[in-house]
């Protein structure tokens, strides 16, 4: 190419270039516009979706029922504020009460965490200021026995019917129409002694007197035999009201493989039950054997006034027993001769629970 036609040639490309040149910036004036138009539109977006990405959160959080409380150490009411940080002065957005069931959102800030409250408010307290709240315990579901005429008897093998070793000590267990009634009947040689424990798992409350509670002989002579007033008791001390001699078996139980001697409990006397458990009801009894247990050891190392004291203590009391709350203790009765096939009957508002008993005779 000659120098002429070159010339010619970058004449035309800068003629070319020349008219591009302001379009040029134009274009580049436009793109600069619209990425800062975006910009300031991502940076609005933002808190916008965290804002959103939070309220899905809480969303997600209030499907689930709340789980958590407020909790008031050393205060009257706790402060929930709009900022993490609780900086001053406060941006107070709810005053929560304390017992306030609240659902935990997030505890990433560590001082603070993020609640919601059950009106749907969305904010900040301090960590120490919330706590789980407990799952109630699940009770074992027991079958009710049968009731026929305003009786439940006591039946080996039958619906609502148990027995189970308590510490070493055989225990029958009749449930009701959501009451169950545990019962271990003793002979001191003195008197005879039934440990009983009453567990309401209806929905209302129930009253127990003991006083009323009735145990009879079982035979063509039998007899009733008396409940003894524990204070008269006490007042007699000298004798071991306490201590068991032999255990009642249910009258209506079959033998079977005998349980392990090694559980035995100290207040026997050579007891060994001889069939199996069916341990399906809860043991409402227990706490009561431990509490006899200690005064049996007891007996011997203190004065007379404080074992009448514990004779009180131990003995069964009229009471209410509201849903979801059992009693235990101690009622006394006459003792026949030769105790051997009884009936323990024990009244519950409008119905009656039976437990047949019987004695094992010593040879």
């Amino acid at each position: 190419m000659d120098t002429q036609t070159r010339r010619a040639d970058d004449s035309y490309k800068g003629e070319v270039f020349s008219h591009l040149k302001p379009e040029g910036a134009s274009v580049r004036k436009s793109i600069t516009a619209n990425l800062s138009l975006l910009s300031i539109i991502a940076s609005s977006l933002v808190p916008a979706s965290r804002a959103q990405t939070g309220t899905q959160a809480a969303a997600n959080a209030a499907s689930v029922a709340a789980n958590w409380q407020i909790n008031c150490p050393g205060v009257g009411y706790v402060l929930m504020t709009a900022d993490a940080e609780q900086s001053l002065p406060l941006q107070v957005i709810a005053t929560l009460k304390c017992g306030e069931e609240v659902a935990f959102l997030d505890n990433a800030e560590g001082y603070t965490v993020q609640i919601k409250t059950a009106d749907g408010k969305i904010g900040y307290v301090a960590a120490m200021y919330i706590k789980r709240i407990s799952a109630p315990r699940r009770t074992s579901s027991v079958a009710s026995a049968n009731v026929e005429n305003g009786v439940a008897r006591w039946q080996q093998g039958a619906p609502g019917c148990d027995h189970f070793l308590s510490n070493g000590i055989l225990v029958e267990s009749l449930t009701a129409n959501g009451v169950t009634v545990q019962v271990s009947l003793h002979d001191t040689g003195w008197k005879l002694r039934a440990n009983v424990a009453i567990a309401n798992s209806g929905s209302q409350p129930i009253h127990i007197q003991p006083s009323l509670f009735i145990l009879d002989e079982v035979s063509v002579r039998g007899k009733p035999l008396f409940y003894q007033d524990p204070a008269q008791l006490a007042k007699n001390v000298t004798h071991q009201v306490l201590w068991t001699e032999a255990i009642a078996e249910p009258s209506s139980a079959l033998p079977h493989s005998a349980w392990p001697a090694e559980s035995l409990s100290v207040t026997n006397v050579g007891y060994k039950p001889s069939f199996a458990s069916s341990a399906s009801a809860p043991n409402y009894i227990i706490q009561h054997q431990y509490a006899e247990e200690n005064a049996v050891r007891l007996q011997g190392k203190q004065t007379l006034n404080k074992t009448a004291q514990q004779i009180l203590a131990l003995a069964l009391k009229s009471a209410t027993i509201e849903p979801n709350n059992k009693v235990a203790g101690a009622v006394w009765f006459e003792r026949g001769k030769n105790p051997q096939q009884l009936m323990l009957r024990i009244p519950i508002e409008n119905q009656t629970l039976e437990f047949p008993l019987s004695f094992k005779q010593q040879k």
